[in-house]
């Protein structure tokens, strides 16, 4: 996927919207663009984040050590809670990126689970005798 134009972003939330005096269907249109360019980005930011959690999965595993770390689970929370400057509450943010890491985790196994079985196949052809 192809990074979102910051460009674009940056000047789209910078033009100021005014809710007019009198709204029709029409004033609904700059606030519906706005959030689908915020969307496109966070959807490129969470690819992002999953590209970086995989490949911290793949050390993991070469490190022999466990998928789910629940005090680092706690501190990623910590930390997106401690930058929410609202209007969501801290319990909205909490239970967004509580699905995040959920998401994020299976994908961590699921690359793991691929490598093992990659592995076994590695294995089992190397003492196949060919």
């Amino acid at each position: 996927m192809p990074a979102p134009s910051l460009e674009a972003l940056v000047a789209l939330l910078a033009a100021r919207v005014e809710a007019p005096a009198d709204p029709d269907v029409e004033a609904l249109r700059p606030w519906r663009d706005r959030i689908d360019a915020i969307d496109e980005v966070v959807i490129y930011l969470l690819n992002q984040r999953a590209v970086c959690a995989a490949e911290i999965g793949h050390l993991k595993r070469q490190m022999g050590l466990p998928v789910y770390v629940p005090t680092r689970e706690e501190q990623v929370l910590d930390n997106v809670m401690a930058s929410n400057p609202g209007p969501l509450p801290d319990e909205a943010v909490r239970r967004l990126y509580e699905r995040v890491i959920d998401e994020t985790r299976a994908l961590e196994r699921r690359l793991s689970e691929e490598a093992s079985e990659r592995e076994d196949g590695d294995r089992a052809g190397n003492n196949s005798g060919t």
